[in-house]
């Protein structure tokens, strides 16, 4: 029987990004942030989880701005966005 692959949200921040898995920051390559979190599994170095979708921890965040991050990936959002001025 095959282990599936571990999958995880990339929080993606104002000044930081983690993987939504291990919790291990992830940093972006080249203005995009990478596919698997830590590269490849090993200790210290992040799960090895493939993010499936984004997320944030800052309301102010939209999902706009997750998406001019990582377009490939769909928002999962978790926290309420501010409001819109006006």
């Amino acid at each position: 029987m095959t282990t599936p692959e571990p999958t995880a949200t990339l929080v993606i921040n104002v000044t930081s990004s983690y993987c939504g898995n291990c919790r291990q920051p992830v940093m972006p390559q080249a203005t995009h942030h990478t596919d698997v979190c830590g590269w490849t599994p090993k200790p210290g170095g992040g799960c090895g989880a493939r993010f499936v979708d984004t997320d944030t921890d800052y309301v102010q965040i939209t999902d706009d701005d997750l998406r001019r991050v990582r377009p490939d990936l769909p928002t999962r959002r978790t926290t309420t966005p501010a409001p819109a001025a006006g």
